[in-house]
């Protein structure tokens, strides 16, 4: 079977990604006041955080709408695929798992819609390791255990300048939020049960990225991985990172993305992250 890959904005993606034509991404919107764009289409991450540094209005953003899944389902049929494996961010983080979901089952092609429980860079390897078993094997079932093998064994983490974004933006409680500034303290960010949480704490931001590290190299194991280093216009920050990373595990395939503006909303700039999950 011709199978497509559908993932939306939240993912983090190599620019490249798209490259082989299975891969299509649906874009979330991001607004400053009424000023409305659609993510990654008519603003592009560096625009996005040249602005946020500056606007006194603090963006929101909103999943896609219906029509937009039905486009794209639609153009999936047209251009021959027999089924469309479409991996969405956390359902506790966004309702695009729950439009797709709704539009499914009108599509002209054989939609599954599934709920990985990622964000970000872990979402961006469950999506890249599904794609490339589709392309292998040309089996729905095959691809859709690629990404729960991802989902179950990923480890993703992220540092943050501030818990502010996400306190605003509803992803991080009030009380979880409090632990990033008693005393300094820089925690360190993780997807635990499809939502995001403290997963541990640390005195410096060196600290804490070195913690990041400890953490992705405990949950990966003896195992070499495939890793991915994500950052919020820090590319400095993701070179440490990534450096700090390959002298603790075996790599076998690594890539560096930007973080866009739906994740980089809730996260801010500055932000730099890691996920690694062992390799097939």
């Amino acid at each position: 079977m011709r199978i497509a890959v559908v993932t939306d904005s939240t993912a983090d993606l190599p620019s490249d990604a798209t490259a082989s034509g299975d891969l299509f991404v649906v874009s979330l919107s991001v607004a400053f006041g009424d000023d409305v764009h659609v993510a990654g289409v008519d603003l592009g991450a560096d625009d996005f955080y040249s602005r946020l540094q500056t606007s006194d209005v603090l963006p929101v953003t909103s999943q896609p709408s219906p029509q937009a899944f039905d486009d794209l389902y639609a153009a999936c049929a047209e251009q021959g695929f027999d089924h469309v494996l479409s991996v969405h961010c956390s359902s506790e983080l966004s309702g695009t798992h729950d439009v797709a979901s709704q539009r499914a089952p009108h599509a002209p092609v054989d939609v599954e819609v599934v709920d990985s429980r990622l964000v970000g860079g872990a979402l961006g390897l469950a999506v890249l390791r599904a794609l490339r078993v589709a392309q292998d094997t040309g089996d729905p079932a095959q691809a859709r255990a690629a990404v729960d093998r991802v989902r179950d064994g990923v480890v993703g983490l992220l540092i943050v300048d501030t818990l502010g974004f996400l306190r605003r933006g509803g992803r991080l409680s009030g009380a979880q939020a409090a632990v990033g500034t008693a005393l300094n303290v820089k925690p360190v960010l993780g997807v635990v049960d499809g939502r995001v949480e403290v997963v541990d704490r640390a005195r410096t931001s060196r600290r804490a990225f070195e913690r990041a590290v400890e953490l992705a190299v405990e949950g990966a194991g003896a195992s070499a991985v495939d890793a991915c280093v994500v950052h919020a216009s820090a590319p400095g920050r993701a070179s440490a990172l990534e450096a700090r990373l390959s002298q603790q595990v075996a790599i076998a395939s690594q890539w560096r993305a930007t973080i866009g503006p739906i994740v980089g909303t809730h996260v801010g700039p500055g932000a730099v992250g890691l996920a690694v999950v062992p390799a097939e």
